[in-house]
């Protein structure tokens, strides 16, 4: 029986997830790698970057960069903790308010798209499964960590 690699298939489906956020949110003002910070903190503003880093599973260099880019786009706006000055909480300006219903509409595009020709059942299986190997990933991480 030949070997079945999802990896790879995920991985090239990623790629193209990528290709295809870039070309619609271009026009937005938005790059790619943007989208994850910005849509976390549509959900959660006021996040801080550290819980955005463990939520992502971003380093915290890569949180930091992406929010600073954000920033100098007019998108985010970083609040230091009067507490703690280490912490940085995050908030979408007025323009990443007003752009909300546009980058949201892209991602149930692309979602259209991979969902073509599948039907409900079929959706809530992959999305279980790969739900299911992504917890995998994270706890062997997890227990790699813990043994050093």
């Amino acid at each position: 029986m030949k070997k079945v690699r999802l990896n790879r298939d995920i991985s090239i489906l990623y790629r193209y997830g990528q290709r295809f956020f870039a070309c619609r949110l271009a026009p937005l003002g938005v790059e790619v790698g943007q989208l994850p910070v910005l849509m976390q903190v549509y959900q959660m503003p006021g996040t801080t970057q550290d819980a955005l880093s463990v939520g992502r599973g971003f380093d915290k260099g890569t949180t930091a960069r992406v929010a600073k880019s954000l920033e100098d786009a007019g998108l985010l706006r970083r609040e230091t903790d009067p507490d703690d000055r280490r912490i940085n909480h995050l908030y979408p300006t007025g323009r990443a308010l007003s752009l909300r219903p546009q980058v949201e509409a892209v991602i149930d595009e692309l979602h259209g798209v991979l969902y073509r020709g599948l039907s409900g059942e079929e959706i809530a299986q992959a999305s279980a499964l790969v739900a299911r190997m992504r917890r995998n990933l994270a706890d062997e991480i997890d227990r790699q960590r813990s043994s050093k």
